[in-house]
């Protein structure tokens, strides 16, 4: 008989104490006996390499309670909230996850599924809003809240201020099967620099390690320990990688990245020169129109080649198990109710299944790109050779 699962979307970029005590209150929440995260791969959602690469941001994630592991594809973890949490939900799912668990600002269940529930029954008018304001300049995230505002008013709309309620709505509108729980986000917020005792942001983190400060108290033991052994890509060279590709490829390409368009990939190309990094080269093309978080999707989807015309199957790319997680997955099989290939060897498992070629090529090119940057040796941490970590 299948345990009880609770299905996590998640970056651990890195996993600190925040995402443990998200994985607790969940269990306790749940009742689960089985913990599933599925985790964006080397490149996270915003468009950027992760602080540790998604091997050893497994390994840490199991040693620190989670049971499986599996890779988000790379053509949807860098990509836009809807394509991120759509791939995530459909993984989870397939993997007979009995309910989704996420953070959020809110901690309100009820509110985030009225706010979902409106931009469900609202969409084409919600759409047709977004569109007729981004042609006035407006970026997405200030056309879609507007609408739903025009809807709602604005106290509810207000819950589209926040980060993780806009992750937590785009989760709850993409489940169709398990049950969505949410947990009231802990300690600062998910851009605040400011920590406490035990809690820190991913952000702040990162930023701490840029500054060579202590973050080891923001981290569960094994987790802090995997992550000082991480090679972390070195800025320079991921910038120069950038600058071949961007300077080497064809305009009309680029703009086929799925946050291209409007000209984006003429006015990078016309930057690129007038920047000496990667920092520089983001705030030149950033605009009311263009927000951050576009722009840099939109250089990393370059990088990687990803094109919006080519289409993969969704599919579970086994990274880190517990033996409770391996249990569960040969409990997965045996009942065939996956739909979703899973792959533990990429060797062996490419050659079993049609539709998912495009997807795998991206996230072995996203890996080699990786490893450059981070300086490893390229075979040894090839795709082709990594297998997922067992506890």
């Amino acid at each position: 008989m299948k345990k009880k699962s609770v299905g996590i979307i998640a970056e651990y970029n890195p996993f600190h104490n925040g995402h443990l005590y998200q994985i607790e209150e969940s269990v306790k929440a749940t009742g689960a006996e089985v913990v599933i995260a599925a985790m964006s791969g080397n490149f996270v959602q915003r468009g950027v390499p992760a602080i540790a690469d998604k091997w050893q941001r497994a390994e840490a994630a199991v040693r620190s309670g989670v049971d499986i592991v599996i890779e988000i594809p790379t053509v949807f973890a860098c990509n836009s909230a809807h394509n991120f949490a759509e791939a995530g939900v459909e993984i989870l799912e397939n993997l007979g996850a009995d309910f989704i668990s996420f953070g959020s600002e809110s901690g309100n269940i009820e509110e985030l599924k009225g706010i979902a529930r409106v931009i469900e029954e609202n969409s084409e008018y919600i759409e047709n809003f977004i569109s007729k304001k981004t042609k006035d300049g407006w970026s997405y995230p200030r056309a879609r809240r507007a609408a739903v505002e025009s809807i709602t008013g604005a106290s509810a709309a207000s819950l589209l201020d926040s980060p993780n309620n806009i992750l937590a709505i785009e989760y709850i509108g993409k489940i169709s099967n398990a049950l969505p729980v949410t947990i009231m986000r802990t300690g600062p917020g998910y851009n605040e620099f400011e920590t406490t005792e035990k809690f820190a942001s991913a952000t702040a983190i990162r930023s701490l390690i840029n500054e060579n400060e202590d973050i080891s108290h923001f981290m569960p033991e094994e987790a802090k320990n995997i992550f000082f052994k991480s090679e972390p890509v070195d800025k320079d060279v991921y910038f120069r990688l950038i600058c071949h590709k961007v300077l080497s490829a064809d305009s009309t390409d680029m703009e086929k990245a799925p946050a291209g368009g409007e000209g984006l990939a003429n006015k990078l190309k016309a930057s690129i020169r007038m920047c000496s990094n990667l920092e520089e080269l983001s705030e030149s093309l950033k605009s009311k129109r263009y927000t951050r978080t576009r722009i840099d999707r939109f250089i990393c989807q370059t990088l990687l080649g990803i094109d919006r015309e080519k289409k993969t199957d969704n599919y579970i790319r086994v990274l880190g198990l517990s033996s409770n997680g391996r249990e569960y997955i040969r409990e997965v099989k045996k009942s065939e109710t996956c739909r979703l290939p899973i792959i533990t060897n990429i060797n062996k498992d490419i050659k079993n299944f049609k539709g998912i070629g495009y997807g795998i090529s991206v996230d072995i090119l996203a890996a080699d790109i990786y490893n450059i940057a981070a300086g490893k040796d390229l075979y040894r941490f090839s795709e082709y050779l990594r297998r997922p970590f067992c506890e």
